[in-house]
């Protein structure tokens, strides 16, 4: 009889439990990369540059990369740490830069910090879900890229 209460104080609890709301959390997925680095592309052909982009995920792991032609090997090695710091600290790369110009130097010394324009975070509902980041031979190009991307997914 004992064993049947608890059993039973289980269930109720059981049910109590299944009972609360659900949160759900956004996400970023393959597709939407694409699509940012469709748009990123787009900007980056409009200026007739080669470069890189890449879309990293909240834990900022790579969910897409392309490299265009014409890009160059810093292309290829800056556009995923530009994405990495935008992600890791959620605040566009080109802030970084602004502090260093300022005179924060110390900055130099994260290595997790890129102080160049074109990392952009992706924040959905709110929530930061991903990053952006953009090597051309022009940082004018990687933020307007990196920038211009974010529309097709009304993030920012």
């Amino acid at each position: 009889m004992k064993s049947l209460a608890l059993l039973c104080g289980g269930l109720l609890c059981a049910v109590a439990h299944a009972a609360q709301p659900i949160t759900q959390i956004s996400t970023l997925n393959h597709q939407q990369a694409q699509q940012l680095i469709g748009k990123a592309e787009q900007i980056i052909r409009s200026h007739n540059l080669g470069g890189v982009v890449t879309v990293v995920d909240a834990a900022g792991q790579t969910l897409s990369y392309d490299r265009l032609d014409g890009a160059t090997l810093a292309n290829s090695e800056l556009a995923p740490k530009k994405a990495h710091a935008a992600v890791a600290f959620g605040v566009p790369t080109e802030s970084f830069q602004q502090k260093v110009v300022a005179g924060n130097v110390a900055l130099l010394g994260n290595p997790a910090v890129v102080p160049l324009p074109g990392g952009e975070p992706v924040i959905i509902q709110g929530v930061l879900v991903g990053a952006i980041g953009v090597s051309t031979p022009d940082g004018n190009v990687d933020a307007e890229a990196a920038k211009g991307a974010l529309s097709v997914l009304n993030a920012g």
